[in-house]
């Protein structure tokens, strides 16, 4: 014992005398300098080697929304006025008779190497997304550089797509992806496709590229020097525009799923999240000081039919589940909170559906048993004993998929399969791995699967491009089988014509109609069952290490598409406490 305090106060006495070493100079330094004020987020990313610059490909460090603050878009977006806010754009003009768009760029946006930003950094961010096939190419038609301050976009359909596409693509540099971008550009001139083999060629080199810098426009940079397992921490740019703008000088975004951010969390490190904790999680950090934005419930969890298998094929039997299953029970308990039943059957969140949709034209879905068992003795079922029986003579009996791991839909679709079986349709729960849920469905290898609705998108034809098409009859499998072309009581309806026709040209109000036929269509049909929505709540440090300034509009925007906290920093509305 005597050693080891000799040994503590010896250690002891090593560092003051190297304390003493440091100059007057180097003193003053230090006092001068107090650590930075840094605003501390988190985001899951895999690190280098797996993790790379490439912003285009998968397996991108690009941090989801966290990436408009290093590399700008033309715009922000503000979800309650419909309105977007100028960035690297200063202005913008579509002339519906010419079918161009003309945008005026920034005069001011230099990039962080110190390059002056100009219409060539858009151009060649556009060609990249063409040469890797992104959606923004269905609606434009070319870019063209007219001067270093004016771009201009022609315009291959009109609709309000195009313009988000447009001005909400974070905007990369010449300097890093110009080679490619021309590259690209020769291969159109010279009438190749993407089908042709120059142009996988030039797609297989691309996927190969691996950028050391991330330039940035804006007030904060990403260095690769400063990726680790652990963290990202982004410093200021000062040659950003913004650089004055914002009040942090640092931010710090800390890598991992709710395991790994809760101590954080817990230790009072965080200042915003988006990620889902458990309820008790989130009491806890009430106590602490945490408070939350709640946010409008536009996406969630819903039931998927799979359409190919009796009698589910059967729109009376896919009505009566939807009149057995208690959506706002299970609302309540899958995630406390958080979870809010689905009030309006449409596809879409709630919020959206009010906004969008003429609500007394649909079928509300309450439970009701007796019109269940009206509506499956039409199609030709009858129940012995407890039992619901198919017309062949056996018991219908079904199987509910959903990945194990995700704690509220798990509990959703156990109630959910509880409530089923009470009612005479046996019905198991069968977990899965999160990474066959996809496969699965698209496979059309399950009964029931538990997949998302809704969006945070501005346009709700997004709603239905996830269960309609990529989930549904396509190249990789049977998907969901939904016959996109159905008999209604208000006649034969196409989905798919009329999904084309809700994002044609720029009139809203005719666009509406169309949402609303879907809507009432989908109401009628159930191509899968919505349960709840995710009325999310971000958990935020104000009045705790922060003060928010921002006006409570901007909480009406998606946390994943139109960032509020990402629009708040950019503006200096987010200080330290």
């Amino acid at each position: 014992m005597i050693m080891k305090r000799l040994f503590y106060i010896a250690l002891v006495c090593i560092l003051i005398t190297a304390a003493a070493g440091v100059s007057a100079q180097g003193r003053a330094e230090t006092a001068a300098e107090p650590e930075a004020p840094a605003f501390a987020g988190g985001w899951p990313y895999a690190t280098p080697p797996t993790g790379h610059f490439n912003m285009f490909i998968s397996n991108a460090i690009e941090l989801r929304f966290w990436r408009e603050v290093h590399q700008l878009p033309l715009a922000l977006y503000v979800n309650a006025r419909a309105e977007y806010t100028p960035m690297l754009a200063e202005s913008w003009d579509i002339d519906e008779d010419s079918d161009k768009m003309t945008i005026k760029l920034r005069s001011d946006a230099r990039w962080l190497t110190g390059e002056d930003f100009t219409a060539k950094d858009v151009w060649t961010t556009f060609y990249i997304y063409r040469l890797v096939g992104n959606p923004a190419w269905n609606y434009i038609d070319d870019v063209i550089v007219e001067s270093d301050d004016t771009v201009v976009f022609t315009i291959a359909a009109a609709t309000p797509l195009f313009t988000r596409n447009v001005l909400r693509k974070p905007i990369v540099d010449a300097r890093t992806y110009g080679e490619f971008a021309q590259k690209t550009a020769d291969l159109v001139d010279a009438g190749y496709g993407q089908d042709s083999s120059e142009w996988r060629n030039l797609v297989a080199d691309f996927n190969s590229f691996r950028p050391e810098i991330v330039n940035a426009t804006g007030p904060y940079y990403l260095d690769p020097a400063r990726v680790s397992q652990a963290s990202i921490e982004m410093p200021q740019n000062p040659n950003s525009f913004l650089a004055d703008n914002v009040v942090f000088d640092k931010l710090m975004i800390y890598n991992g799923d709710v395991p790994d951010l809760t101590p954080l969390v817990l230790s009072g490190q965080i200042d915003y999240l988006t990620h889902v904790f458990p309820a008790s999680s989130m009491e806890a950090f009430e106590r602490m000081g945490y408070t939350y934005v709640q946010l409008p419930g536009v996406d969630g969890l819903a039931i998927y039919f799979n359409h190919a298998l009796a009698p589910l094929d059967d729109l009376r039997v896919r009505q009566a589940i939807a009149h057995v299953i208690d959506r706002d029970r299970i609302g309540r308990l899958a995630l406390p909170g958080v979870s809010v039943g689905v009030e309006y059957v449409t596809g879409l969140g709630d919020a959206v559906a009010e906004n969008w949709v003429d609500l007394s034209m649909l079928d509300p879905y309450e439970v009701n048993h007796a019109r269940a068992e009206e509506l499956l003795q039409e199609a030709g079922l009858t129940k012995r004993g407890n039992q619901w029986q198919l017309p062949n003579g056996r018991p219908f009996t079904l199987s509910l998929q959903c990945p194990s791991g995700w704690a509220d839909a798990s509990t959703a679709a156990s109630e959910a399969a509880s409530q089923l079986t009470a009612f005479g349709i046996r019905t198991t729960f069968s977990g899965i791995e999160s990474t066959q849920r996809v496969p699965n469905i698209q496979a059309g290898d399950f009964e029931l699967a538990m997949s998302f609705f809704g969006t945070g998108q501005p346009h709700p034809m997004y709603a239905y491009e996830g269960p309609l098409l990529a989930s549904n009859t396509s190249s990789a499998g049977i998907g969901m089988a939904f016959d996109m072309v159905q008999e209604t009581s208000r006649g034969t309806v196409d989905f798919a014509e009329l999904m084309r026709k809700s994002v044609e040209g720029w009139d809203l109000e005719a666009q509406r109609a169309v949402i609303e036929q879907i809507a009432a269509a989908f109401n009628e049909t159930l191509p899968t069952l919505p349960i709840y929505t995710k009325e999310s709540r971000n958990l935020t440090s104000n009045g705790l290490r922060t003060v928010w300034e921002g006006p409570e509009e901007l909480y009406l925007n998606s946390a994943g598409d139109d960032n509020f906290v990402v629009y708040q920093l950019l503006h200096g509305m987010i200080r330290p406490k």
